[in-house]
């Protein structure tokens, strides 16, 4: 699991949605597997931005996680 989803979509805290969903958009160009063919940590990197934009939106979700640490 990732520690800051903020950091990995490269925005500040506490961005509103509209940010968080361009900053995903931005980042899943730059490193979706489909595009970048060559570059072996490219899945690596978009599952990190799945994550994120995952924990951001669906925070509840990951809630439990972040009590039991």
């Amino acid at each position: 699991m990732i520690d800051d989803p903020y950091k990995v979509l490269g925005i500040p805290q506490g961005a509103g949605e509209e940010e968080i969903k361009k900053a995903y958009r931005r980042k899943a160009k730059e490193f979706h597997p489909d595009l970048h063919p060559e570059d072996p940590n490219a899945d690596k990197k978009m599952n990190e931005v799945n994550e994120a934009y995952d924990m951001l939106m669906n925070p509840e979700k990951y809630a439990a996680r972040r009590a039991q640490q």
